[in-house]
């Protein structure tokens, strides 16, 4: 075999499928691959292309929506563009055109990694919901694996691939370990760097293989995944590269961070199959069990050192941290950046701030408010659709990856406000800074609390595991990274969306510390939180057709709880909502509250019933209502009969129940109708055997706490606990 350039050959590759899909002739060579990358026979001539996408989620083996389609249009971050309709609908001129004119454009590049960058960006902006001839695998998903498939087997004598996925461990402590009086400085610059450093480590290893840009499949949640020439998997390369990557986390992170990796045998594309992905993740798996175990001897007994628990604080003079204050700074800009700089050729940076360590990789970032075009030497990537130049041939100069930024900012009213609560921290804000979780408290209703929500995708393994419908060979790989795709798209795009509609009503504010891949972690005025959770879960559901689940976790803290303490609080919660077994057995798709696990239809009743306690009470019931009902669901029981099903105990909280409620309906005037018709709800046969009293007591554990106020709130000129 003739090794070739892989990036001409990935660009090569690109144009083809533009070629095609725009109804023209593509180069008939590349047709036999074609064929096999959409799974089909291999034949002469292109295969043929659909009028309409699928969703993704209907290739899943079990509960897949009947029709849901993907409407093709310009790629932007808004309902009627991402969610998909009812009916099918085919490409419409426009998009045919700017596709066109697109890679037209992109074809006048005189070098070949110009050339394949912005047809990347191109296919990406106009071809993410275009349909290809892989049912239910958008355009650029299919052109992208076939184009980094090629490039690996360009440079491979066999003509074999391999796939290579690294997997950044120690996550959630650095993360988390910080001081909660620096947690709103550092926190989102912190969730930032780390998606960077796992970009820069993907980055690393493309150019270390000498591979071009479509043949990074997916970089996110501190994961990525590679396609390489099948050769690098034999040469002891994985081991080498891990010594390398290893020895530079270690020099600035001194073991708090590892990048596992793993790669599967080498292999031709028509015998990639799920165990070929098994195989890859239990490399992976297997390298994060023996961390740093390629380095030396002497390297070795490095992670054996002592070292701080936490880091300095970044606000003590006599404790300098340059990387907490960078990694505060990085947080800053991140609030106003709108585009992305990456350079993937970057020289080394000394110091320890966070750009010593992805500088020793090879690549920098830069944020910036706006971008000048053409930029050289760099990577443009517009972090929110307004960047994207309106201007055609501007617009392929600049990808788009989405990234949660959201974070409540200050106004002048809240800062004004902040002066009376905490003058001192007050001094150092303006408005416009992001607010600090003291400030997110005391805007909270009810209660001065902030709230932390984790929530990720239920089954998550065997959904890319056995949970797709896969073709065989190489065509499986494309339904697996469209699917990565699709969800990308719901937790770093759609998320940040709803998290800045949360911050716009005027009424406390959500920070949003990380969201992507598959998983989210928001912090904000604790009221919102369960109506966020709420409109995700909603819009999840809408999303994949109800073919996916999500759990969620929601914790309520003071402002200076430990950050760490409040994230593995919240992660308890969170395994809580996966252990939840309904009478049916269905497990997960739940929430946790309070301390309360329902399901996600029992927590809507919930919130039902707590609005209602609230208007009950405002209206002039009594406030006992709300213990009354509090303690009826802690006397409330459950058992299990011979066949597995939970059952209600009838006891003397029911006419216990009984009594309190109609003396309290007696006592309200003009409610008691209201009254009594809610102790029917909760306390009827049916409704007692069907554990109504249990969302019921959230719901009252909810709306007291929303009621709550003043007592708890400080005088002006102390901190909010």
């Amino acid at each position: 075999m003739t090794i070739s350039n892989p990036t001409a050959v990935a660009a090569q590759v690109l144009q083809a499928w533009v070629t095609a899909a725009l109804g023209e002739t593509p180069p008939a060579e590349l047709a036999a691959t074609a064929r096999q990358i959409a799974g089909l026979a291999t034949a002469p001539g292109w295969p043929p292309f659909p009028l309409h996408l699928p969703t993704i989620f209907t290739r899943l083996a079990q509960g897949a929506p009947a029709q849901a389609w993907q409407p093709p249009a310009v790629l932007q971050c808004r309902e009627a563009v991402l969610f998909p309709v009812e009916h099918p609908v085919a490409v419409g001129n426009d998009l045919r055109q700017a596709l066109r004119a697109g890679a037209q454009q992109a074809g006048q590049a005189t070098d070949a990694a110009t050339r394949l960058e912005r047809l990347l960006n191109v296919l990406q902006r106009y071809a993410w919901a275009w349909p290809s001839p892989l049912d239910a695998v958008s355009l650029y998903d299919l052109a992208r694996l076939h184009a980094a498939v090629s490039a690996a087997q360009a440079a491979d004598p066999r003509g074999q691939i391999c796939l290579l996925g690294g997997d950044v461990s120690g996550l959630q402590d650095f993360l988390y370990s910080i001081p909660a009086e620096g947690a709103a400085r550092q926190l989102r610059g912190r969730s930032l760097y780390l998606q960077l450093l796992t970009d820069a480590c993907a980055q690393w290893v493309l150019r270390e293989s000498q591979m071009p840009l479509c043949n990074l499949l997916y970089a996110g949640g501190g994961r990525f995944y590679v396609v390489l020439p099948g050769q690098l998997a034999e040469a002891d390369k994985v081991l080498a590269w891990r010594r390398q990557l290893g020895r530079v986390l270690l020099r600035h992170h001194r073991g708090a961070l590892y990048l596992a990796l793993g790669a599967t045998q080498p292999f031709a594309p028509d015998q990639y199959s799920e165990q070929t992905w098994l195989e890859l993740t239990a490399a992976i798996d297997s390298d994060k069990r023996r961390r740093f175990a390629a380095l030396d001897e002497g390297e070795f007994a490095q992670l054996f050192e002592p070292r701080p628990i936490r880091p300095p604080r970044s606000d003590s003079p006599d404790e300098p941290d340059p990387l907490g204050e960078s990694l505060a700074e990085l947080g800053r800009r991140l609030t106003r950046a709108a585009v992305l700089l990456v350079d993937t050729n970057a020289q080394p940076v000394g110091g320890a701030t966070w750009r010593s360590a992805v500088s020793e990789l090879g690549v920098n970032y830069e944020l910036a408010e706006q971008v000048r075009l053409p930029v050289s030497h760099r990577r443009a990537l517009a972090l929110d659709d307004e960047a994207v130049p309106s201007d055609g041939a501007q617009a392929l100069m600049i990808g788009q990856r989405y990234l949660v930024t959201e974070a409540y900012r200050l106004s002048e009213q809240d800062w004004s406000r902040y002066r009376q609560i905490d003058p001192a921290q007050a001094g150092e804000l303006r408005a416009g800074d992001v607010a600090p979780f003291n400030l997110l408290a005391h805007l909270s209703i009810g209660v001065p609390r902030i709230a932390v929500l984790r929530m990720d995708v239920d089954n998550l393994g065997d959904l890319f595991g056995r949970g797709l419908d896969r073709p065989s060979g190489i065509a499986g790989l494309a339904v697996t990274a469209a699917l990565s795709s699709a969800l990308s798209r719901f937790f770093e795009g759609w998320v940040g969306e709803l998290c800045r509609r949360f911050n716009q009503t005027g009424n406390g504010g959500i920070y949003a510390v990380y969201s992507g891949g598959d998983d989210l972690f928001l912090v904000g005025s604790w009221h919102l939180i369960p109506e966020l959770a709420m409109a995700i879960r909603a819009d999840f559901t809408r999303y994949t057709g109800g073919a996916v689940t999500v759990s969620a976790g929601i914790t309520l803290h003071h402002a200076g709880y430990p950050l760490y303490q409040a994230a593995d609080d919240a992660g308890a919660a969170l395994d809580a909502a996966k252990a939840y077994e309904r009478t049916d057995g269905r497990r997960k798709d739940a929430i946790t509250f309070l301390g309360q696990t329902l399901s996600w239809a029992e927590f809507s009743h919930a919130a039902q019933l707590k609005d209602e306690l609230i208007d009950l009470i405002e209206q002039g019931a009594p406030r006992s209502l709300l213990m009354a009902i509090q303690r009826m669901a802690l006397r409330a029981r459950q058992r299990y009969n011979r066949a597995g099903e939970a059952q209600v105990i009838v006891g003397p909280w029911v006419w216990q129940g009984e009594y309190q409620l109609t003396r309290l309906a007696e006592r309200s005037g003009t409610l008691r109708a209201r009254i009594e018709a809610l102790r029917d709800r909760l306390l009827s046969a049916e409704a007692v055997g069907q554990g109504a009293i249990f969302p019921a007591g959230l719901a009252a554990r909810w709306a007291q706490l929303l009621l709550r106020g003043g007592a708890e709130r400080n005088e002006p000129g102390t901190h909010v606990p």
